[in-house]
């Protein structure tokens, strides 16, 4: 059978009088891990880029590349987990999978014999970047269709993996560095992302591992986005079929004109945005300030990430001591979301505010790093904005739920499209900003004014909402 009709083979076991559920299991522990690795080896490996591509920023004279290389990996990712998503609708789980992690394994070849940061952009930031991204809709699709009542305790664990990597990968390249060098350390690292083809191949449709349902009142098996939106279609490019009314036998075909390609190429992406942008959320004043305050929030943490390892190393630090820092913040973070998790089971909190006062927060801290270089200040420093940065990486879509709580699909593609297209701007402005004045300080004060952004804005939707309700 055709993996990509698979969904509606599922479609038809539906209508055959036996009730059939997700397996909550099984297979799907296979999907779980999976998708575990496909977070490990995506996100560990960019959080140690400043200390891998350190020595090649200061080979091309200057580390301006380093925003820019980052502004478009991070751009590309988010433009193509947004087709991906739409790809979803017609393709399946593997295909789609597949075609993302030879992406991003292509990028990581290439990557290995770059020698200018323009080439770095391309094979990094474009093509690994977009193979990333790929994949992040097809493993939170796949996992939201295999785990119901399990989804909770397995995407915990998902996230444990992840975090785990994001610890565990500056030490891991900085000894590889040392010994191997900065070639073949690109070349591990490629061989280790060679496991992403079988993360990808066990993103079997749900339909092939379906089980009975033991409960009569168990909800529709096919409650997942993706399944609902696969139907068969023809397609006619030059006749079309139409049923007379009143007499069902017969049919009445009429010649089409045949659009020009430019035409037709034009009609597509217009349709495509038309039926999976919802633009008309624009016109609600509180959406759009959380969509604009989410997206230069992400922004400062995002090249913060980045750029920090750099900063650290123009004070002066070795490798080791960078690495060791970038790890203690990592746990940092890990600490404070096993903590948010253990204290919001008990009690109900405000994401919002929550969020709010982690971005002023910040606001502080980005330029708190760069007032003074002594270790045990900037390694508190770290800490303080790892146990932070929870509030913006946990919490941004039970943020944007509560900005558009019916339409959070909607909500969600805006802000991948928004967050995409502001990341390729901002970050190439912040390295233009250390091109102009050789130093990390207004970089990193570029980054607090990013957070500046979401606070003031939030304030002022604040003030303003609260007279209308008053």
């Amino acid at each position: 059978m055709d993996e990509a009709f698979a969904h509606l083979e599922g479609a038809e076991k539906k209508h055959c009088g036996k009730a059939l559920v997700p397996p909550d299991g099984g297979w799907g522990y296979l999907v779980c891990i999976g998708v575990g690795f496909t977070f490990m080896l995506g996100f560990g490996s960019s959080n140690a880029f400043g200390i891998l591509f350190n020595n090649f920023f200061i080979e091309q004279n200057g580390a301006s590349g380093l925003p820019l290389v980052i502004g478009v990996y991070n751009g590309a990712l988010s433009i193509a987990g947004f087709l991906s998503g739409i790809a979803l609708k017609k393709y399946s789980f593997r295909q789609v999978g597949l075609l993302g992690a030879g992406l991003f394994i292509l990028g990581d070849v290439l990557t290995i014999f770059v020698t200018r940061t323009y080439q770095l952009v391309f094979t990094f930031g474009v093509i690994r970047g977009a193979g990333f991204g790929v994949m992040i809709p097809v493993s939170f699709t796949a996992f939201n269709c295999y785990f119901t009542k399990k989804r909770t305790a397995m995407m915990s664990a998902n996230q444990t993996m992840s975090s785990i990597a994001s610890i565990t990968f500056p030490i891991l390249v900085t000894f590889l560095l040392g010994e191997y060098g900065f070639r073949w350390t690109l070349a591990l690292i490629m061989a280790v992302d060679l496991h992403l083809l079988f993360a990808m191949l066990v993103m079997h449709p749900v339909e092939w591992h379906m089980i009975k349902s033991k409960d009569v009142s168990s909800p529709d098996p096919l409650n997942c986005d993706v399944l609902e939106t696969k139907s068969f279609k023809v397609d006619c490019d030059e006749t079309v079929v139409k049923m007379l009314p009143g007499d069902d036998a017969a049919v009445e075909i009429k010649e089409m004109t045949t659009p020009s390609r430019h035409e037709s190429i034009q009609k597509s992406i217009i349709k495509i945005i038309y039926d999976n942008v919802e633009l008309d959320l624009l016109r609600d004043p509180r959406f759009l300030s959380t969509l604009v305050g989410l997206g230069f929030a992400f922004v400062s943490d995002v090249t913060y990430l980045a750029m920090e390892p750099m900063l650290l190393f123009s004070y002066g630090y070795s490798q080791m001591q960078v690495a060791t820092c970038v790890m203690v913040g990592a746990i940092a973070d890990l600490v404070a979301r096993f903590s948010l998790a253990v204290f919001t089971y008990f009690y109900t909190v405000d994401s919002r505010k929550i969020f709010f006062s982690g971005t002023c927060l910040t606001v502080i801290l980005r330029i708190a790093l760069v007032c003074s270089s002594e270790i045990w200040f900037v390694f508190t420093i770290t800490v303080i904005s790892g146990l932070v940065r929870c509030s913006v990486q946990v919490l941004f879509p039970l943020v944007l739920v509560t900005a558009a709580p019916d339409r959070f699909p909607a909500a969600l593609a805006l802000h991948i499209i928004f967050s995409g297209f502001l990341m390729l701007i901002a970050d190439p402005l912040i390295g233009l900003i250390y091109d102009a004045t050789g130093t990390y300080l207004y970089c990193f004060f570029a980054m607090s004014v990013c957070c500046l952004v979401c606070v003031v804005l939030w304030t002022i939707e604040y003030i303003v909402y609260r007279k209308k309700t008053s």
